[in-house]
């Protein structure tokens, strides 16, 4: 459960032969084929981590610079993204997760959450309770930290290129909504108990990342236990979701993807459908 809990915040049957899953270390890949006549990029992202370890380098300076637009999980460029979050992060029907735990679990914590983050938990108590499990990063992490989607941000707007998303924070909303608060509550209690067991996985998980195995990323978080309940609706429903705008933009305009890395590996993962497609997609070093 305490490594679900990563794997559902840092995120969001097989049926694909093993010839179309990926097979070699790499963030960045490069999609041509298929009549594409300029190539395009997919590049797997991590959601939270220390800036010192975000590092943009020559071969992704290279295909950033060879793209003519920007595509992340979602538009953050969206004039109402901040409205929209904050009406969006609130549990439905009024629900609080007071309501969700017991007394002595709530009393308890509160006391952690206060002394992880400085802030009352009471004042967002009727958060959903996954959004809640970001707030402890800073504290586990020992720094402020950042995603790859706000250095991409920044490239764009550096290069005067539009920036798109694969889905809307609507649809990212409604997938976290689909596991029910009470079993959120429960994660994030889990969490909460066990915050040097979460950072010594968040730990692993980023160094497999900084490793560049996307497989070895995408076997650590589907075989968790707990996380097989959430998979179609994490990983596998969202990847065939992007492959028809993938697949529809790459022909018409070079562009850039960037993604959480777990969506990469696998023989559901996004490089898999797009070969199935009939893309040619290759690693980058």
């Amino acid at each position: 459960m305490k490594k679900t809990a990563i794997v559902l915040v840092l995120s969001l049957l097989s049926v694909f032969g093993n010839a179309q899953k990926p097979t070699q270390n790499a963030l960045l890949w490069k999609i041509s084929g298929n009549k594409i006549k300029e190539p395009s990029y997919l590049f797997g992202t991590i959601h939270l981590m220390c800036p010192n370890e975000i590092k943009v380098d020559n071969a992704i300076k290279k295909a950033f610079a060879g793209t003519k637009q920007l595509y992340l999980e979602i538009d953050m460029n969206d004039p109402e993204m901040m409205i929209k979050t904050m009406k969006l992060m609130l549990m439905e029907h009024d629900e609080s997760l007071e309501n969700l735990v017991s007394k002595a679990a709530y009393d308890s914590m509160s006391s952690i959450f206060k002394s992880a983050t400085g802030m009352p938990l009471s004042i967002m108590g009727k958060a959903k309770p996954m959004l809640l499990m970001s707030a402890l990063f800073p504290s586990m992490l020992g720094c402020s930290p950042e995603g790859w989607e706000q250095q991409f941000q920044q490239m764009a707007k550096e290069n005067n290129i539009p920036m798109k998303g694969l889905e809307t924070i609507e649809y990212q909303m409604k997938v976290i909504d689909s596991i029910p608060y009470s079993t959120q509550a429960t994660m994030l209690q889990e969490t909460m108990y066990h915050l040097d067991s979460v950072k010594k996985s968040f730990t692993e998980m980023a160094g497999i990342y900084l490793k560049k195995d996307i497989n070895a990323l995408y076997e650590l978080t589907v075989k968790d236990p707990d996380f097989g309940n959430y998979e179609a609706t994490m990983l596998d429903n969202r990847n065939k979701n992007w492959i028809p705008i993938i697949a529809n933009t790459v022909k018409q305009t070079p562009s850039f993807f960037a993604v959480g890395a777990a969506h990469l590996g696998g023989e559901n993962g996004v490089i898999a459908l797009l070969r199935k497609q009939g893309f040619v997609v290759m690693p980058v070093y």
